[in-house]
Formats: structure tokens, C-alpha cells, sequence
């Protein structure tokens, strides 16, 4: 019924859909003009957006954050997101003995969007929608060596850079250092940074221009093996993993859209 429409509600959804893959930034005007509706209007609509933290703003554009994931996160997460990458994850799983993941960067966390677990009990068995703080994972170090300066800036200076265990390291500095390290190795690492008895190493998932959209990752015990070891041993898992999974976003265009648009957000 006409009387039940909510005119607000259309404009607000109507300006979310003005962003894509090709439009990941937008000014006012640029809203105004996709969506058909008044520059004012395009205005009050991103505001309140930024407001909820579905967009964010740098300089005169604006972008979308990754909690525009939530909208969908039940439909990606029951079914297109871990249907695409099961094959390669488990593949890895099986090589490796260890469990493997894919996630995207949401503000100051990695938001788990893929998982298989290996048989073994460990401190920690991730699933779809877990979230853990990004600077003390392997997968968000990995996000964040190939990520922009002002979303490596927005995440370290939002987050709560505390102590998880005796091992995590909380300096900015010494953080900027160990992403530097992971953008000139291609692979990063975290031994015990997050919690007790797990150590895992990740590589990024990159768009055409070489910039993170996600992170995939294997996941061990350090009663198995060190971090050291890891490093040198899952790193043609990795490479395989890494290149299996982008080839097949790519065959999916609104998995892939889904995936960056996560890359495209700062911190909340």
C-alpha cells in the first residue's frame, strides 16, 4: 500500500546501491545524481549512513564501511561465501593438518567469512561471523600490509591496542614494522598474539590493483609446530590457497562485490 511506503527508507537504500566495484568512492553529487534525488537528500542520507557506520568519508567522497556486510551476512555466510571457498580451504586443511580461513577487515576486526577446521582441537576454533581484534591475527596483519595508509592509520589508531597474552605486541610502531615485514614478505604471522596455544600465518587476497580485500590463513598449535616453521613450510599452501580463492571470487561478481566492498571501509 502507497501509505505504508517509506520514503526515507527508499532513498537511504537507493544511495547504498549508488556504490559498486567500479564507484567504490562517491561525492554528494555523484549519489544525488545516481540514486535521482536532490543533492540535499544525498546528503542526509549519507550522513545518517556515516552516522550508523555503513559509510564512512575521506576527504569530499564517501565509501562503504564492511558493516554494509551485515545486511547480508546470514545469506553469505549460509550459503555463497563457504560454498565458493570450501574446495580450496579444505584442500589446504588436508595438506596441512592445520584449519584454514578466509576473512575480511570490519573496522578494527577480521570478520570470519570461510572456515574449516582441522580434526584436532585447538584454543580456538574459528567460524563464519567470529570476529577477532585485527591487529593481533595473522589474517588482519596480512589485510593491513596491503592496505592503504589512512585504513592502516583509521584501524591502528581506533583500536584498543591491549594486551591478549604475555606475547601481544600493542607499540603502533613496532605494528607498522611488522606490517612492513609482511608487504615485503608476503606473508605474516601470529605466534600466540591473540590467545594461548594457537600460532597461524596468513597471505592477502588482492584486487586487480593490488590492494587487500581479504586475508586467508592456516591455523595451528604450537605443540605441532613454531611460527618459524610455518612460515617457510605454508607458504606454497598459501600461495596456492590465495590464488584458487581470488580466481573463483572472480567467477562470482557479487561474492567478489561483497568481498570488496570490506576492503573499501575504514575503521568505524
Amino acid at each position: 500500500m502507497a501509505s505504508d511506503f517509506v520514503n526515507s527508507l527508499a532513498k537511504g537504500l537507493a544511495v547504498l546501491q549508488t556504490f559498486n566495484r567500479e564507484r567504490p568512492e562517491l561525492t554528494v553529487s555523484d549519489v544525488a545524481k545516481l540514486a535521482d534525488i536532490t543533492p540535499a537528500a544525498a546528503r542526509r542520507c549519507l550522513l545518517t549512513l556515516q552516522e550508523l557506520g555503513f559509510v564512512t568519508s575521506h576527504e569530499r567522497r564517501f565509501l562503504l564501511t564492511p558493516r554494509v556486510l551485515r545486511l547480508s551476512e546470514a545469506f553469505l555466510s549460509s550459503v555463497s561465501m563457504q560454498e565458493v571457498m570450501q574446495q580450496f580451504l579444505q584442500e589446504m586443511v588436508d595438506a596441512t593438518g592445520d584449519s584454514a580461513s578466509v576473512a575480511v577487515l570490519d573496522g578494527t576486526e577480521v570478520l570470519y567469512v570461510a572456515s574449516v577446521s582441522a580434526k584436532r582441537a585447538y584454543q580456538l576454533t574459528p567460524t563464519i561471523g567470529t570476529r577477532y581484534p585485527a591487529f593481533a591475527t595473522s589474517l588482519g596483519r596480512a589485510i593491513l600490509s596491503r592496505s592503504p595508509d589512512h585504513v592502516v592509520d583509521a584501524v591502528l589508531s581506533a583500536s584498543e591496542l591491549t594486551k591478549l597474552t604475555a606475547k601481544t605486541e600493542t607499540d603502533p610502531a613496532e605494528l607498522r614494522k611488522i606490517l612492513q615485514m609482511a608487504e615485503r614478505q608476503g606473508i605474516c604471522g601470529s605466534d600466540e598474539q591473540l590467545v594461548y596455544g594457537v600460532v597461524s600465518v596468513a597471505m592477502p587476497l588482492l584486487d586487480s590493483a593490488g590492494h587487500a580485500i581479504a586475508a586467508v590463513n592456516c591455523s595451528s598449535s604450537p605443540a605441532r609446530t613454531s611460527l618459524d616453521d610455518m612460515l617457510k613450510t605454508r607458504r606454497e599452501v598459501l600461495e596456492r590457497g590465495q590464488s584458487q580463492i581470488t580466481a573463483a571470487l572472480r567467477q562470482h561478481p557479487v561474492l567478489m562485490h561483497a568481498v570488496l566492498g570490506a576492503a573499501n571501509g575504514l575503521a568505524d
